[in-house]
């Protein structure tokens, strides 16, 4: 059985979110620190764009687990 659409819209929201504050947090795309006057200092986005990541593999395979564990109707 697959996961619901609700696990799929959160895993992509997390995901999306992730890699946007890993890699597109900084300069010339929008919201990043030198745009609005916040300095360089990226690790902190970093981290948090990694934990975000970990945490849509965990909803994943929390899932995953949940289908594939669950017994047949």
């Amino acid at each position: 059985m697959a996961l619901p659409l609700t696990r799929w819209i959160l895993i992509a929201v997390l995901v999306v979110a992730g890699i946007y504050l890993l890699l597109f947090h900084m300069a010339p795309w929008p919201a990043n620190h030198e745009a609005i006057g916040l300095g360089k200092s990226h690790l902190a986005h970093a981290v948090v764009g990694i934990v975000l990541i970990v945490a849509a593999g965990y909803v994943w395979v929390s899932g995953r687990r949940k289908t594939v564990a669950a017994p047949a109707a």
